[in-house]
């Protein structure tokens, strides 16, 4: 029986460099397919997008398609053991995912690709037959529930429910879309309703085959995987449920010409315009938006950005389609982040905007030479677009399909505009009034002068009509300061790749005492496109809090100096960036070899002229100043990873000290630093793709001139090299380290339990990757699907300066940082168990579909470059490292792992493990000092526990009193009193030997 047709639609076009072969069908149920077939593909992948989002929720069950989403990972009645796909898919090498928008909800995985079949089966049971049981109901609302509770504190998150709160009323989008425990559980059965039967029928009248698009990317042939997606797909249901019709209506004339003034999370100060305009997607051959964000959004001279950041006025500005978009209606914006002086002068920022709004009515606006230009370009990154990862792209189109024909299909999705349409343009550009503007204007200034909280969120903010004179201005307003874009001069025409032999790895062609170059030619990816890293070592650059600001500062103005200059070049798929580091900082360029160049000598012209502006200086003092208060609304999880990062790095000053060394720094104190910053300096480099030996040669010789000739620095003493040092925690070490959360508005708590294994080395390396490999999706299921302790629960490998750990990472707002650590102590006994109770079938599986994982080729040229440089920085030059670790992962037996488990995660007496707890605004006051050591529980106790969570437990609201009732088993951890409870840590470092460094 035919089970599919071939679509009628013309060939997909595709770059010039795309080596893929593609094929577009719709099954006779309504399906339409993309098919990628990879002949070198090592990785499959495949992603469903069902055209149903949160706008599709029923008025009195706020979130029921994202809770819809959460419950279909559970079981099916092909495969009905729970967590068997997600299971499936960690074994064998790959991940999982899925999301709700607006209008639809997309899932998606990749595996290793022989395991695509398998995969694919469990995958379409989604979509056939989801048990969706009543069991896991309230399991996956606290799940969603503490996803809820993780943005609460988010300024993004609050911004785009802020807008939609805003927005017309009568609109589907003003409602609540993510959905918590109050909306999704507790008020439903207040109103007698069942959420797990209104689930179900919301499943049947949605999901439907024929508003479904499927990509799958494979190693098989086209043939092949089309027989594949007709096996597996044939059988999902089609009620033909007519694809919802979103009304164009997002806001009315009631809500526009409207300013929000909002109390952010954050410091700083920022407006954000918006006007709803003709839907972008409908009009994708043309892109109007994209013309317009081009013209509205450069940063180049004589642009709204240039003449604001000339004022004093702003640091950033960013304009195009908002992804607030629906099909119906796209969502144009304009946001700009003000300095101190812009958010006084707020109505003559907008003026400015509004000013180049007027030029683009004005003959020269809107051209089809400009668009011809923009295409160009457009149509340049597309001829030698990077390869992507299977797991990415497919996730990529599917969505895509939803909106675009199939043969312009990857034209759309790197927007690459086809036709010219004056009045599709203009139609975009006529929106853009005063009038229908809508305005969000956030600073913390406002706090305490608002009149309306938003109430998912709790965000305060106040909604007025914007004055009369404002709108008059900005109706008039004109600024012979602002003109469009001149030629882009970076625009490469040479695109010819080098004739010489293809290099396995980098090799040293040049060394001085002064520069060091690497170089590996590569143009295996048929890209005209070369990397440059320039690693300068400057012993002066973090030699104190003071100077490491100082550095940093440097970095910032020279941005800030070079952005006019690098922003054509950035247009032009050139791009450059710098990093500081403990040992100096770090330059980088690519981009097509053309002119590459080109861009970075006027970069390093820029470091040799560098002169302290003091204006910008105080500008850029005073973003510097946000970012580090800043740092304190990070979520939990993120100040704990911090926190581990400055416990073992043997040197890195603290972000406080940060702080107060910016307060008192002045010009003069800047200018008198950069003489010393590279007096005495070495410089490390490698370039990799389109460039040759002999160029490469020249761009060291360059540096060198540049740097001995102009700013008389002179070759780093023997003594002055970097030598990056990490802590070494004796065995049987067993650390501490709690800090109250730093914002007191954040419920969550986290902790991060680090294990520490050793410096690198194939073989420790290998167990440690096996191990989590293994026991990631253990702890995943565990800890969060069956305990329900918070939405982020990770097992991951960390690596600092090349020594390798094992580490847990939670957040919640439920339980306390001291039930975490007692949890994850308790599922290392009972992995314990699994581990033992493995097969050593199942054991050299897992050990093969790691190795295999580990030798994936590389996509891209920027990917290769990341790997090499990574070797080359850290000093361990180990560039068939993949190889080697992959050989050491099918060398080890099971026995290895398991002793290796013992040592590393258990023996009290050889582990090495340091505990990190931020607690939360939840937790009580400042616990005693022999309330926050834990123990490893014994293993009756952690089996008790483990069965207890495996029971009804979940049926009770868990709480943070110091004992936590989770079943008729006693939660509260033990207390070991030989755990160390670090008060300093500079003090607890310089207690502790280092490992060696390497470099």
């Amino acid at each position: 029986m035919k089970h599919f047709h071939q679509s009628n639609m013309a060939e997909i076009v595709k770059p010039a460099v795309d080596k893929l072969n593609y094929r577009s069908l719709t099954l006779d149920n309504g399906i339409r397919i993309t098919l990628i077939s990879d002949a070198d593909a090592d990785k499959a992948a495949a992603a469903m997008d069902v055209r149903v989002g949160s706008l599709g929720d029923p008025d009195d069950l706020p979130g029921l398609a994202h809770f819809t989403e959460h419950m279909l990972f559970y079981a099916s009645e092909k495969y009905p053991q729970e967590d068997e796909y997600s299971k499936f898919v960690s074994e064998n090498g790959g991940s999982t995912n899925a999301y709700t928008s607006s209008e639809s909800t997309n899932y998606h995985f990749d595996v290793n690709q022989e395991h695509l079949e398998g995969a694919l089966d469990r995958f379409a049971q989604f979509f056939i037959s989801p048990t969706i049981s009543q069991d896991g109901v309230e399991r996956e609302v606290n799940a969603v529930d503490s996803e809820h509770g993780k943005n609460l504190n988010s300024d993004g998150w609050k911004a785009l429910q802020l807008w939609r709160h805003t927005c017309n009323p009568a609109h589907p989008c003003h409602r609540f879309s993510t959905g918590n425990k109050d909306t999704l559980l507790t008020h439903p059965k207040a109103k007698g309703i069942d959420s797990h039967l209104r689930m179900k029928d919301f499943y049947h009248a949605h999901y439907s085959s024929n508003i479904m698009c499927l990509s799958v990317y494979g190693s098989h042939s086209l043939d092949d995987l089309e027989i594949l997606v007709k096996e597996k797909f044939a059988a999902v249901p089609n009620s033909n449920h007519p694809p919802a019709n979103i009304p164009r209506d997002i806001v009315t004339q009631a809500e526009t010409s409207k300013v929000m003034k909002v109390v952010p999370e954050r410091d700083g100060h920022r407006v954000e315009l918006q006007w709803a305009v003709p839907p972008e997607s409908k009009a994708y051959k043309v892109f109007p938006c994209s013309y317009l964000s081009h013209l509205l959004g450069h940063e180049g001279e004589g642009s709204v950005f240039a003449l604001l950041k000339k004022l004093g006025w702003a640091t950033s500005l960013a304009a195009g389609e908002s992804g607030n978009s629906l099909s119906s209606r796209s969502v144009f914006m304009v946001h700009v982040e003000l300095t101190d002086t812009g958010h006084d002068r707020l109505q003559e920022v907008v003026q400015i905007v509004f000013a180049y709004i007027s030029m683009l009515h004005a003959p020269g606006g809107v051209t089809q030479d400009r668009f011809q230009e923009n295409k160009a370009l457009s149509e340049l990154r597309f001829r030698f677009a990077d390869k992507n990862s299977p797991y990415n792209y497919v996730e990529k189109l599917s969505s895509a399909m939803q909106s675009y024909e199939d043969r312009d299909l990857l034209l759309a999705l790197h927007n690459v505009p086809q036709e010219y349409d004056e009045s599709a343009i203009k139609g975009v550009l006529a929106e853009l009034t005063p009038a229908n503007v809508r305005i969000m204007w956030s600073s913390k200034l406002f706090q305490g002068t608002t009149s309306s909280t938003e109430p998912w969120y709790k965000t305060p903010y106040s909604l007025s009509d914007i004055p009369q004179s404002w709108q008059s201005a900005w109706t008039a307003a004109a600024d012979d300061r602002l003109f469009l874009p001149h030629p882009n001069p970076f625009i490469p025409s040479s695109f010819d790749l080098i004739q010489e032999p293809q290099q396995q790895q980098p090799k040293v062609i040049s060394e001085t005492p002064m520069v060091k170059i690497w170089h590996r030619a590569n143009t295996s990816f048929d890209t005209p496109k070369a990397i440059v890293y320039m690693m300068f070592t400057c012993p002066e650059a973090y030699v104190t809090p003071e100077a490491a600001v100082m550095t940093r500062l440097f970095i910032k103005l020279l941005e800030d100096h070079f952005n006019e200059v690098a922003y054509p070049a950035t247009l032009a798929g050139l791009h450059y960036g710098m990093l500081t580091h403990p040992e100096g900082f770090l330059l980088w360029v690519s981009g097509y070899n053309h002119k590459l160049m080109k861009l970075a000598e006027a970069v390093l012209r820029e470091v040799v002229d560098f002169k302290v502006e003091e204006d910008r200086l105080q500008v850029q003092k005073d973003a510097l100043q946000k970012d580090y208060s800043n740092i304190k609304y990070e979520q939990p999880y993120q100040t704990a990873m911090y926190n581990q990062s400055l416990l073992f790095e043997a040197k890195r000053w603290h972000v406080h000290s940060y702080e107060e060394a910016l307060l008192d720094l002045t010009p003069t104190h800047l200018q008198a630093f950069m003489p010393r910053l590279l007096h005495r300096c070495g410089v490390e480099c490698y370039v990799t793709g389109n460039y040759s030996r002999a160029e490469t040669q020249q761009l060291g010789q360059h540096v060198e001139q540049l740097l001995k000739d102009e700013l008389h620095a002179k070759p780093l003493f023997p003594s002055q090299r970097g030598e990056g040092r990490i802590v070494k925690l004796q065995p049987g070490t067993s650390a501490l380290f709690t800090q109250p959360g730093s914002n007191p508005s954040n419920d969550n708590s986290s902790i991060v339990l680090t294990y520490q294994v050793g410096l690198d080395e194939e073989r420790s390396n290998a167990l440690v990757d096996l191990l989590v490999h293994c026991a990631k999706r253990d702890v995943f299921h565990v800890l969060r699907t069956q305990e329900q302790l918070g939405y982020l629960v990770f097992l991951s490998s960390w690596t600092n300066l090349s020594v390798h750990s094992v580490a847990f990472i939670l957040q919640s707002t439920a339980f306390s940082c001291q039930h975490l650590e007692g949890r994850c102590e308790a599922f290392l006994q009972q992995y314990q168990t699994s581990l033992a109770d493995m097969t050593e079938e199942s054991f050299k599986t897992q050990a093969e579909e790691l190795a295999k994982s580990k030798l994936e080729k590389v996509k891209r040229l920027q990917q290769q470059a990341h790997r090499d440089w990574q070797e080359i920085k850290h000093g361990s030059l180990k560039f068939q490292r993949r190889q080697q670790e992959a050989d050491a992962i099918r060398s080890l037996h099971k026995s290895d792992l398991v002793a290796f488990f013992k040592d590393i995660m258990l023996s009290r007496d050889k582990r090495c493990k340091v505990a990190m707890h931020v607690t939360g605004a939840n937790e009580a006051k400042p616990q005693q000092k022999t309330d926050a050591a834990v123990t490893t529980p014994s293993s009756d106790t952690a089996a008790a526990q483990t069965a207890d969570a495996n029971g009804d437990s979940n049926n009770k609201q868990p709480g943070l009193a110091a004992t936590e009732d989770n079943g008729d088993v006693d939660m509260q951890p033990v207390i070991h009193e030989d755990v160390q409870l670090i008060e300093d840590v500079w003090a607890f470092k310089r207690a502790q030997m280092l490992y060696p460094a390497v470099k």
